[in-house]
């Protein structure tokens, strides 16, 4: 059984997240507007409506800064993944697809664990072909590898078992 090649794949925040959410933070806001005025709603009700709008748009912003990660690289050498960040330190971290596009992958990843504890939310990330087009393949290779042992072989120990 053959091994992905190792392969260090940027990954760049999505600046278009938080547009997002603005955006569906006022549609919900001109539809709460629509609802008030064509419903004739007054008193206590409205104010309800507008105070679980605010919670509920100020927590999914919180949530989107909070979860989507950091510009730097993922970087698999085929004994696992780690993450590099802008000043070329490299942490462990465990990756997980969440779904695969073809063309791009959503992916988690969170540092692996005992070693930081500031960071148990895992961080996530939409990678795409057209960031780097020549490592693409290499990079879907790895996702689904598993981590070779200490001797260059796979680990038994986290291959499935077989009856």
């Amino acid at each position: 059984m053959h091994n992905a090649p190792p392969v260090i794949y940027p990954v760049g925040r999505f600046v278009w997240c938080s547009c997002g959410v603005g955006a569906l933070a006022l549609t919900g806001a001109v539809g709460l507007m629509c609802w008030h005025v064509m419903s004739g709603a007054v008193g206590l009700m409205v104010w309800i409506a507008w105070a679980l709008w605010a919670v509920s748009s100020t927590l999914a912003l919180w949530l989107e800064s909070r979860e989507s990660s950091a510009p730097g690289h993922l970087v698999w050498r085929g004994d696992g993944w780690c993450w590099q960040d802008q000043y070329l330190q490299e942490h462990p971290v465990q990756l997980s697809l969440l779904l695969d596009g073809g063309r791009t992958l959503w992916v988690s990843y969170r540092v692996a664990q005992g070693l930081e504890k500031s960071s148990a939310w895992p961080q996530f990330a939409i990678v795409a072909q057209t960031d780097m087009p020549l490592a693409w393949h290499g990079f879907r290779c790895a996702v689904y590898s598993r981590p070779l042992g200490d001797d260059g072989s796979l680990d038994p120990a986290k291959l499935p078992m077989v009856i």
